[in-house]
């Protein structure tokens, strides 16, 4: 019996102690240390709004940035019926970005992001829409979060 207890009160204890350790993520926006003000978009210029679309202003952020996107969107019948109608779809979207100091006008990170995802057509062509605009949601927030990865480490 005391042995259980013994076991039971070790187990609270470090459980409590994990709690309270103070643990924050190295690079939360809380962290962030750059901020992008301006942005610059061509090609697909709705996929590019999206993107700026879910960066945060950071008011006291010591290094302000803009950022040229430029996005291609291309979307391409990957497979046919017998009857000749479209079964599938192949979507593929390319993110050319550029982050350029506001303080030097130097370009500080410079990448292009691609992914590439196939889809199912529905009966109903609101379905289809549907689900090209999840696949699309989906590779933003992941672009999304890599460059804000990546500026973080520069900056940190």
């Amino acid at each position: 019996m005391f042995h259980k207890f013994l076991k039971i009160l070790f187990v609270l204890s470090v459980l409590s102690l994990a709690q309270n350790c103070g643990y924050q993520p190295l690079l939360s926006e809380k962290n962030q240390k750059f901020s992008i003000d301006n942005f610059s978009i061509t090609g697909d210029k709705k996929l590019g709004r999206i993107l700026a679309n879910k960066f945060n202003k950071i008011e006291n952020a010591e290094n302000k940035l803009t950022l040229k996107i430029n996005a291609i969107k291309t979307r391409e019948i990957s497979s046919k019926s017998t009857t000749g109608s479209t079964t599938e779809y192949n979507i593929k979207i390319d993110f050319n970005i550029e982050a350029i100091s506001d303080l030097d006008n130097k370009s500080i990170f410079s990448k292009t992001f691609s992914e590439s995802s196939t889809f199912k057509a529905s009966t109903l062509h609101v379905d289809t829409l549907n689900r090209e605009k999840k696949i699309i949601e989906s590779v933003i927030n992941t672009i999304n979060d890599e460059l804000t990865r990546q500026l973080n480490l520069i900056y940190n």
